[in-house]
């Protein structure tokens, strides 16, 4: 455990925490509604500070992103903790475990040294909401960056401006899950009655920090699917952020692919140019031109049709990141 960066004392005790948008403030002996940042005697502890989950090496395309470094390898961290009363319902990396041989510790230090030692090109924070685990995802995305490793999250994107601002020189990548795009799907299925922070972030993220952004879109039938709701993401993206941005339509539950077909239809029909589905072997093929860019056969990705970042048919942008350098503009490299 470790003092919570960003908590301030409000009186009588209570300590608010500033890392996500519930902005808790804290009694003594009890714990946020992440569960996993506790006031101790006046100080707001990270519980699990340093905790693993899971760890594993893969392709980067195995976390949702399909334009950013394709073809590298990272190494992925996970811990405990959501911001998301539904998720805490339904996640396997919500809570802690309750006795101390179920908790590994990975120092930040030591997490950077292996994924540079098994020659990893990158590390992606997932499983959990790294957001979290921000004291720890702070410490590993400076010290990966300083060992010139690139840096990515998946995140519901539930964090302060505050947050962001500290993360955001170091921050590469993020892959932004987002649970649907209204009041009502955000309370049914994240069960946070606030949401429209969220999108403020991550147009603050491209444009300010110039973060390589795709979006994964859980979809639930009966919840997020209809068209007025899919027609309004697109929207926001076609007008806030950038057209180009990979939108990834996902089941919500694992096993059913109902109504992915449909939102991708009506996402392309309202001017998205990169609209993908479950299917990792899906061909890149440039908006433009339809030139193939980007091959995936067996899931396995290949550059075929691309010269710095651009189609080499016609010279379309194809939103692509590959370089550790952040790019001068937020339309790609």
């Amino acid at each position: 455990m470790r003092p919570t960066t960003l908590g301030s004392s409000v009186g009588d005790g209570l300590v608010r925490c500033d890392v996500c948008q519930w902005r808790c403030e804290v009694a003594p002996g009890d714990a946020g509604r992440c569960l996993v940042r506790r006031n101790d005697g006046g100080t707001l502890m990270a519980l699990n500070d340093g905790l693993i989950s899971a760890a594993t090496i893969a392709p980067i395309e195995d976390h949702g992103f399909l334009h950013f470094f394709p073809e590298s390898i990272a190494l992925a961290l996970g811990s405990w903790g959501t911001p998301f009363p539904k998720e805490q319902e339904r996640s396997t990396y919500a809570f802690m475990p309750e006795t101390e041989s179920g908790r590994r510790v990975l120092e930040a230090e030591r997490a950077v040294r292996f994924a540079q030692e098994r020659l990893c090109r990158g590390i992606v924070w997932t499983y959990n909401d790294p957001l979290m685990e921000f004291e720890y995802l702070y410490d590993g995305v400076r010290l990966a960056r300083a060992a010139s490793r690139y840096t990515a999250i998946v995140s519901g994107g539930y964090w302060t401006i505050e947050a962001l601002d500290m993360l955001g020189p170091y921050l590469d990548g993020i892959n932004l899950r987002l649970f649907g795009f209204s009041d009502d799907s955000y309370a049914a299925l994240a069960g946070v009655p606030q949401w429209r922070g969220i999108i403020d972030a991550a147009r603050r993220a491209l444009r300010r920090w110039r973060c390589h952004l795709e979006i994964t879109y859980l979809l639930q039938p009966g919840a997020n699917d209809s068209v007025g709701e899919l027609q309004a993401l697109a929207a926001w993206v076609r007008e806030q952020l950038i057209p180009i941005i990979p939108i990834h339509v996902m089941p919500a539950q694992e096993g059913s692919n109902a109504g992915i077909a449909h939102a991708r239809q009506v996402l392309r029909q309202e001017g998205l140019k990169f609209v993908y589905g479950p299917d990792r072997t899906e061909t890149t093929r440039c908006p433009s031109c339809g030139w193939p860019v980007i091959e995936r056969p067996g899931g396995i990705p290949k550059l075929i049709g691309v010269e710095q970042g651009l189609c080499d048919n016609c010279g379309a942008d194809l939103y692509l990141r590959r370089s550790m350098f952040k790019p001068l503009s937020t339309g790609g490299e």
